[in-house]
């Protein structure tokens, strides 16, 4: 038995130019961070059969692997070699759909318990670049790398990507206290609203490709706001993010008419009167996760707003770990 945990992250700053469409003219830059909402993997290898067995929010049970429905869960073991006895389970603190990438998640999470299976001591970096590949190249999605390699690495990270897609990753010199006043000042909410981020992506991509002059230079500009922000967070200025993340939502939503809607943009008008300095809808999908930056003594009525609107806190830390093989037993292990 395999067991994997792989965290969910929340984009700080750069998001969007982590696209091949913009980082292979411009390079990209991403500033993110992991947190304690989790993917979970199981791994087993059936002795009975040579079946595959599939269990997420359906169950399947094929005997080729081409019969598999789940595209994620079939590209990974086409790419690892794994095509028979084989049981897959997944459970999630959040659902698929929300923003916080939860696709790269079960990717990442998923192919290191396969390498873990096959004996293979595999890099975060390799985890990453490999659930890209499969993401954008097998399976054909509109992906950037920002997700795959929050998963893999956690923590708060920084993402330096080249135009040939190479990415360097580094920490954010980020104080132990800088980090509690960004767990107690940003409050994260979940608006019960699930949609794909795929459609806002390919629009992005080519309206890049396609050169037009506004979209790329909104992209320069939300890289510009992405370098400040990690700059806030390096020197403690977090109140200076709030109002970076304030200058981040008028110009995402010049991105794409479905970056919001009338019932966040209203919601957003009452926290800012509320004492809240900023904030962003997490993800490109236009719903999910709605997270706040409040001064120091707002938190109460920003959370009033949002019971209001009949919308859950969800508490979080930062996960410092990335993805992790939490257990990996041999059934011949400790029998009598």
């Amino acid at each position: 038995m395999i067991f994997t945990r792989t965290p969910f992250r929340l984009p700080l700053g750069g998001g969007s130019t982590d696209l091949p469409a913009y980082y292979e003219k411009h390079g990209g830059f991403i500033f993110s961070v992991a947190i304690n909402l989790y993917m979970y993997l199981g791994l087993n290898r059936p002795p009975g059969d040579d079946l595959i067995r599939l269990k997420y929010r359906d169950s399947e049970e094929v005997e080729r692997l081409t019969d598999l429905k789940h595209n994620i869960a079939r590209a990974a073991l086409q790419r690892t070699g794994i095509a028979k006895m084989v049981e897959i389970s997944s459970m999630a603190d959040v659902s698929d759909g929300t923003g916080l990438g939860s696709s790269a998640s079960y990717l990442v999470g998923l192919l290191n318990a396969l390498h873990a299976l096959k004996g293979e001591n595999t890099s975060r970096q390799h985890l990453a670049e490999e659930a890209f590949v499969i993401a954008t190249e097998d399976l054909g999605l509109p992906d950037g790398k920002q997700d795959f390699y929050l998963a893999a690495f956690g923590n708060f990270c920084v993402l330096n990507i080249h135009q040939n897609g190479k990415v360097d990753v580094s920490p954010a010199h980020i104080s132990r206290a800088t980090q509690q006043e960004f767990e107690k000042r940003n409050l994260l909410f979940y608006t019960g609203v699930r949609r794909s981020s795929v459609d806002i992506l390919k629009e992005q991509q080519t309206n890049i490709r396609e050169n037009k002059i506004d979209a790329i230079e909104l992209k320069h500009q939300i890289k510009r706001i992405g370098y400040d922000i990690l700059s806030t967070f390096e020197t403690g200025n977090l109140d200076r993010f709030g109002e970076l993340l304030d200058e981040h939502w008028q110009l995402k939503r010049q991105m794409s008419q479905k970056m919001s809607n009338d019932l966040f943009d209203n919601i957003y008008e009452q926290v800012k009167h509320s004492g809240a300095l900023g904030g962003k809808i997490v993800g490109a999908g236009g719903g999910g996760f709605f997270l706040v930056y409040c001064q120091d003594g707002s938190q109460t009525g920003v959370r009033k707003v949002f019971a209001e609107a009949g919308m859950r806190e969800i508490e979080y830390r930062v996960d410092a770990g990335g993805t992790q093989v939490l257990l990996n037993r041999h059934r011949s292990l400790n029998t009598i």
